[in-house]
C-alpha cells in the first residue's frame, strides 16, 4: 500500500513538473508546423524580446505615445509603465537578424500619426532597418496610409468580439469597416481568433493577423489550427512565458 502511494505521489511530482515546463516552453503543440507564421505575443520588456528573438521571426509590443516629451512608452496600460522608451528597446534587443516587429500603438490618432510616423522612420533609419519588416497596427484604420506610404506593414486592430454581436449591429459594423479600408488596398485586418470565421467570411480576399492568447493546455487546439492553416492569416500571435520578465 505504501509502495503504490510513493508511486502515486512520485506519479503525480512529475506531471506537474512537465506541466511546468510546458508552461514555459517557447513551442506549444497547436503551432508545429507553423512557427514561420508565430510572433511571441506582447514582448514589452528588453528580458523578454531578446528571449523570445530566440525562438521566433517576430514579436509584438505595445507603445503609448507622449506628445509633450515625443517618446514612445513601451508599456500596456492599465499596467504601471517601467519608463521603458521605445528609442532604448531597439537599442537593447538582438537586432542582427532584423526581426519583425508588431507595433500596436495604442493612442494612435490623427493628431499624432504625422509626430510619430516620423519618430518611428527617423529611429528605424538609425538601424537601416527594412520597414516592411515593422507592422504598425492601431484601432484608427484612417491614419495609417501614412506609414504604409512609408514602406511599413499596415493593420487595422477590429472591434472586439464580431462574433458576438447581433446581426443587425454585426453588419453596421462590417460596412462601417469596408468604408475605413476601401481605399487601402495593402491594409491588413487583425483580430483576436475567436472571431476568425466572421472575419474571413466578410473579408475573404484580405491578409490577416490575429492572436490566440489561451493557457498553454487548452481546448482549442482545432480553432488555432484553423487559423494556422489559412494561406490569408500572415501573422499569428501566441503567449510565450518567461520568468520574472512577463509585462
Amino acid at each position: 500500500m505504501m509502495k503504490r502511494l510513493k508511486i502515486l505521489i512520485a506519479l503525480g511530482l512529475f506531471g506537474l513538473l512537465a506541466l511546468a515546463l510546458y508552461w514555459y516552453a517557447p513551442y506549444k503543440v497547436e503551432g508545429y508546423g507553423y512557427y514561420h507564421k508565430i510572433w511571441a505575443h506582447r514582448a514589452n520588456s528588453i528580458e523578454k524580446a531578446n528571449k523570445a528573438l530566440d525562438y521566433f521571426k517576430g514579436v509584438e509590443l505595445d507603445l503609448v505615445y507622449d506628445k509633450a516629451s515625443n517618446t514612445l512608452d513601451v508599456n500596456h496600460p492599465p499596467t504601471e509603465s517601467i519608463n521603458l522608451t521605445f528609442e532604448h528597446y531597439l537599442s537593447e534587443i538582438n537586432l542582427k537578424d532584423m526581426p519583425y516587429l508588431w507595433l500596436d500603438i495604442k493612442n494612435l490618432n490623427e493628431d499624432n500619426a504625422y509626430l510619430i510616423q516620423t519618430k518611428l522612420v527617423a529611429m528605424f533609419k538609425t538601424y537601416n532597418y527594412d520597414l516592411s519588416r515593422v507592422l504598425v497596427e492601431s484601432t484608427e484604420a484612417k491614419v495609417l496610409p501614412i506609414f504604409d506610404r512609408e514602406g511599413f506593414l499596415t493593420s487595422y486592430y477590429l472591434p472586439y468580439g464580431l462574433s458576438l454581436r447581433k446581426p443587425k449591429d454585426l453588419e453596421k459594423t462590417v460596412s462601417e469597416i469596408k468604408r475605413y479600408i476601401k481605399y487601402q488596398p495593402h491594409l491588413m485586418l487583425s483580430s483576436d481568433y475567436q472571431d476568425y470565421a466572421i472575419v474571413t467570411e466578410k473579408f475573404p480576399k484580405r491578409y490577416k493577423c490575429f492572436w490566440a492568447i489561451e493557457r498553454p493546455i487548452n481546448n482549442k487546439y482545432d480553432e488555432i489550427r484553423t487559423v494556422l492553416k489559412d494561406t490569408k492569416v500572415k501573422v499569428v500571435l501566441l503567449n510565450y512565458r518567461t520568468i520574472n520578465t512577463d509585462r
